[in-house]
């Protein structure tokens, strides 16, 4: 069977942007699967919630949960990020991450009205047109400003604290953070030094 040029073309530009060769996968030795090709961790939702809340809580995570908040990042996008991260690592596999989306969704809201940071279901909610004219962005508003709300309340309703287990919400309402790191930091009065000079 002949090779086309075209397609040495395609494999010698693979392999000079570092891109891996189709089929190439399928050329691994089984002893070094991926994490994603093994037996998932876990396989008890339940268990894998936990697992998401703990990992969620570590001090380091929230307080870079509400600095991406705080800067736009959406909900939906850091539920997203969470989740896929746990597949590659083969906590779970793609099934378990869709049931884990809606109770990671809660959990983050929860995060951010613990702090008091205004957030986002996603990424550009507030973004105003682009070059569009004041007679046409106000036509456009009025049109579509029934329609925005809708959606929002739509996924805002589908986003319920019923599908977080009730140990896991009593765990969020007793969680105390710390302050945010965004907050205004109290100026300390310094002692004067011996060397100052008095005015």
């Amino acid at each position: 069977m002949a090779i086309s040029e075209k397609a040495i073309d395609f494999i010698q530009g693979s392999l000079e942007t570092g891109r891996p060769i189709p089929g190439q996968s399928l050329t691994n030795s089984p002893d070094q699967a991926y994490n994603w090709e093994k037996p998932s961790e876990y396989t008890n939702p339940k268990e894998a919630m936990l697992y998401v809340f703990e990992t969620l809580t570590v001090p380091e995570t929230v307080s870079n949960i509400l600095i991406s908040l705080s800067k736009g990042i959406g909900v939906v996008d850091i539920a997203s990020i969470t989740l896929y991260s746990g597949f590659l690592e083969g906590k779970w596999n793609p099934d378990l991450m869709l049931l884990l989306m809606e109770p990671t969704m809660y959990m983050v809201m929860a995060i951010a009205e613990k702090a008091d940071i205004p957030y986002q279901l996603e990424a550009g909610d507030d973004e105003a047109p682009i070059d569009m004219s004041p007679d046409k962005q106000i036509e456009s508003v009025k049109q579509g400003i029934n329609e925005l709300d809708k959606m929002k309340q739509v996924a805002a309703s589908r986003v319920s604290p019923q599908s977080v287990p009730k140990d896991v919400r009593e765990v969020i309402e007793e969680t105390e953070l710390s302050p945010s790191l965004l907050e205004k930091v109290k100026e300390q009065t310094q002692s004067k030094s011996l060397l100052s000079k008095e005015a």
